[in-house]
């Protein structure tokens, strides 16, 4: 399944509609609610309103994440409508808003079967450029963290298909919840058109989730072993997270810049191994002793020691919360953070790296068993994570394979962070697929899209354009290493997996 930035790749030219949710009366009608909110969603609207004060415009827009399946049949307009509103009533974070009042904060609910849905035909496009040119922008707006509803649905209609795409504020979504949202979409549409029900399980609600979470965290003191485990981490590197700085394009390539635009960062994907290729890589993490995610984490290690001499290897590591069965569904961001280090010092072999990528990954799940945003009150830190690798196996996903094969895809916004990496590897039934986002690196020529698409700060209409056929073959190695580090770092890493998983044994040399 891709995870790619919504202007990555074209969608197919149709008919737009937007369907935006809206409760009769509005907020004023809703309940108070006292659960608690999570440390994550507090920050991001304190984030987002610190923003909106500071510059008088939206806070938290590049934010956002979402959701875009495609149908082999026209689309039925009520089947499509009873789904989102089921949908909307099914996932209880969906009717559910955060206000800031002064110093605090006040949750409002509303009820099940109270969100319905506005239609606004937004016209006929022939072209994909100006179609996901209107549904970024039309994101962008829809999912600002500070007001309800921060997400908003689309359908692009067509004689014998359409595009079902869905975008809401992280706040509200993380990438897993997106994964399983696909087949539940898919199902539930199925069954509206059959005119049954969908029989899906019984899912829990995140607003519980993060306000138990909230509850046991406030309670937490500096003898938690995250406190202790995090402030050595930080202490390592000068009290500061890792970075992986990747530096910009000068000022003569990115005009945005020169005039006080905000950059948006580059995005890469594609395909690092093929399925076959992934069972090899696979089997020889297993040989030595570890998981495939220790062995992704290894080949990092191996690849960062390699560029830069580094004595050690250290990022952070998203993990999820999902700690119990009622929330494998459910919508919400389930996201704690783990550091993650492994010595470098002595060169080591693969298998000896593997070895210590397990080590370090079972030692960190304590850093992410307490919210890092209480860890960093209970420290005086301040900042958040800067480079950051996850891995993901999607293969027992329900419907992981039709929606690897093109049904379904995550797409998320642009990024502005001047120093962010994000590096995501996914396990999927066709192989090893990998997603990135960080300071742009690149000359201004083709890197997915056509190079206008690319152009830092163009948003106009018609300005994407893309190229015939998938944007990117499967070939990894079609990243250019001498571009910046990111660059570096995603070719010799797929050249390391394609190089272990064509050994049959270990060598000294890896």
């Amino acid at each position: 399944m891709k995870f790619i930035q919504i202007r990555d790749e074209p969608i197919a030219p149709g008919g737009l509609v937007e369907w935006t949710p809206y409760v009769p009366g509005g907020l004023g009608n809703w309940d108070y609610d006292s659960r608690l909110t999570s440390h994550n969603h507090e920050q991001h609207l304190r984030a987002a309103f610190e923003y909106r004060v500071r510059t008088r415009r939206e806070g938290g827009r590049e934010a956002w994440l979402g959701l875009s399946i495609e149908f082999d049949e026209p689309l039925s307009i009520p089947a499509i409508r009873s789904v989102l509103t089921q949908w909307i009533d099914r996932h209880e974070v969906l009717r559910s808003h955060v206000v800031i009042k002064g110093s605090g904060l006040q949750r409002l609910t509303t009820a099940p079967g109270t969100v319905k849905l506005t239609m606004g035909r937004i016209g006929w496009y022939s072209e994909s450029g100006p179609l996901v040119e209107q549904l970024a922008g039309s994101f962008d707006r829809a999912t600002a963290p500070l007001h309800w509803p921060a997400y908003r649905f689309a359908t692009v209609g067509r004689e014998r298909s359409f595009t079902l795409l869905f975008a809401a504020d992280h706040s509200l979504v993380d990438g897993y919840s997106l994964i399983m949202a696909q087949q539940e979409l898919v199902s539930m549409y199925r069954a509206a058109r059959e005119h049954r029900g969908a029989n899906l399980p019984e899912v829990g609600s995140y607003v519980d989730f993060s306000a138990e979470e909230r509850r046991l965290a406030d309670q937490t003191g500096g003898d938690h072993p995250a406190v202790g485990l995090w402030s050595e981490f930080l202490a390592a590197g000068d009290g500061g997270m890792p970075a992986l700085q990747a530096a910009n394009a000068s000022a003569a390539e990115l005009p945005a810049e020169a005039t006080g635009a905000p950059v948006p960062q580059e995005s890469l994907w594609g395909v690092i191994a093929d399925d076959a290729t992934a069972n090899r890589f696979t089997a020889i993490c297993s040989e030595a002793g570890g998981t495939l995610t220790a062995g992704v984490l290894a080949a990092f290690a191996l690849v960062h020691h390699e560029l830069t001499g580094d004595r050690e290897f250290r990022c952070v590591l998203p993990r999820h919360t999902r700690d119990d069965a009622r929330w494998l569904t459910s919508l919400g961001w389930f996201v704690g953070v783990a550091p993650f280090c492994v010595d470098m010092s002595d060169s080591p072999t693969f298998d000896q790296t593997v070895a210590r990528s397990t080590a370090a990954l079972k030692r960190g799940r304590q850093g992410a068993s307490l919210p890092f945003l209480r860890v960093a009150d209970l420290i005086g830190h301040v900042g958040g994570p800067r480079f950051v690798i996850s891995f993901i196996d999607t293969r027992y996903a329900p419907g992981a394979g039709a929606a690897d094969a093109g049904r379904a895809k995550v797409i998320r916004s642009h990024s502005y962070s001047p120093d962010e990496v994000y590096i995501w590897i996914n396990r999927t039934p066709s192989g090893l697929r990998y997603s990135a986002r960080f300071p742009w690196e690149s000359p201004l020529h083709e890197l997915g899209v056509a190079s206008s698409a690319n152009t830092p700060g163009a948003q106009h209409e018609g300005n994407v354009t893309f190229n015939s056929g998938e944007v990117d073959s499967g070939n990894a190695l079609r990243v250019d290493p001498a571009a910046g580090p990111v660059h570096a770092y995603l070719h010799g890493f797929a050249e390391l997996v394609a190089r272990l998983g064509d050994a049959s044994t270990f060598s000294p040399s890896l």
